[in-house]
């Protein structure tokens, strides 16, 4: 099985065993689909994957996905550094969306950094979260850290409409003459 479907069929398993997808912000998974040694630090909306590094000369890719029930945009701020005397080469770092791997490590030497801020635009059903591959699991790891911006929604235009008609509601009340 290829890993792009695996990754898929895993994340989707997921999703039922959590209760089925529940919408934007719901629950990610961690999984290191080789048997590597990668790691997940700290929880979304603010966490760290640190690809394997176990010494077994395995290529391996560390995943933390989740399946969206109604379309979202992903808003994400991310850091990268790889630790592998090969550089990033070695421990490319990205996103992941339906399976398709978008990198967002930049190829170099060792201890070439990258960062950066990015917007992704998740459609309902789409399966969406970040990883670190390693291609030989020696040397050094690739670390990938992600801040989610989980700033307030903009509101629909039927919301917003629905506030400004309360709002002319309190401003009418409030400047009718009082009996009495």
């Amino acid at each position: 099985m290829s890993k792009t479907l695996r990754t898929v069929a895993l994340a989707a398993v997921a999703a039922a065993f959590a209760g089925g997808p529940r919408g934007a912000h719901a629950a990610y998974t961690f999984y290191d689909d080789d048997g590597g040694n990668g790691m997940l630090s700290g929880s979304y909306p603010a966490f760290t994957i640190t690809g394997s590094n176990d010494g077994s000369g395995v290529d391996d890719t560390a995943f933390y996905v989740q399946t969206y029930a109604s379309a979202t945009t992903i808003a994400f701020t991310w850091q990268y550094q790889s630790l592998d005397s090969g550089g990033s080469v070695y421990d490319p770092a990205g996103w992941i969306l339906d399976g398709a791997e978008t990198q967002l490590s930049t190829d170099g030497g060792p201890g070439i950094p990258g960062s950066g801020a990015l917007s992704v635009n998740v459609g309902a059903g789409q399966t969406f979260g970040w990883y670190v591959h390693s291609f030989d699991s020696m040397g050094g790891a690739g670390v990938l850290a992600i801040n989610e911006d989980l700033s307030p929604a903009v509101p629909e235009p039927g919301d917003a409409t629905l506030m400004m008609a309360g709002l002319a509601a309190l401003v009418a009340a409030a400047g009718r003459p009082r009996n009495g």
